[in-house]
């Protein structure tokens, strides 16, 4: 059995156009095959990463003040993964979803 790590990570939503259905995809992809529970909050609610449906109702514009959390023993490669995709602006959509 790995080691099961709690991480947290606080970033800033850096996709222009606020949190969409592209990236919000992108996030979802990159955690699919991942081994741990992931959340981002904004403004006091959670939504699970692994949801579109729960990201979307977050309704994170560019700027917002995110923070990630995840467990797992896969935690640490899905938070890298998350803010990968979330803190910069809207990569091309043939960029990794997971860092190398």
């Amino acid at each position: 059995m790995g080691i099961v790590a709690d991480v947290t990570r606080k970033i800033t939503l850096g996709i222009v156009n606020g949190l969409h259905l592209a990236p919000i995809s992108r996030v979802v992809t990159s955690l699919s095959d991942l081994d741990c529970q992931c959340q981002i909050e904004f403004n006091s609610r959670r939504a699970d990463a692994r949801s579109a449906s729960d990201l979307m109702l977050l309704a994170a514009t560019h700027g917002a003040p995110l923070t990630l959390f995840a467990q797992g023993p896969d935690a640490e490669v899905a938070v890298e993964a998350v803010i990968a995709i979330l803190e910069g602006p809207e990569p091309p959509r043939d960029t990794p979803v997971r860092p190398r």
